[in-house]
């Protein structure tokens, strides 16, 4: 789980695998990229419209389901490499 991660944007976090991010991060539609091996420059990614970063590793494999805007979960509780026979229910 990542809980208060640092999403500031550092020339560190370029030499490995993270995902960026749109801010404001508001309910509806989460706009991002990954960015698989990481990036040559902090411009490359800012200059795409990216304002924030979270290195990949900190995420783990934990995912999760989020609402829409409505409070209405339409999406199922996914785990990476789990067969689908044994996800838990939405």
């Amino acid at each position: 789980m990542v809980s208060d991660p640092e999403l500031q944007p550092r020339p560190e976090l370029l030499e490995d695998d993270f995902t960026a991010f749109v801010a404001p991060l508001l309910p509806g539609e989460l706009a991002y990229r990954a960015y698989p091996g990481g990036a040559d420059t902090l411009t490359e990614v800012t200059g795409e419209g990216f304002s924030l970063m979270l290195a990949d590793s900190v995420m783990s494999d934990w995912c999760a389901v989020v609402p829409d805007s409505d409070g209405v979960n339409r999406a199922q509780w996914e785990s990476p490499g789990e067969p689908d026979s044994e996800r838990p229910p939405a």
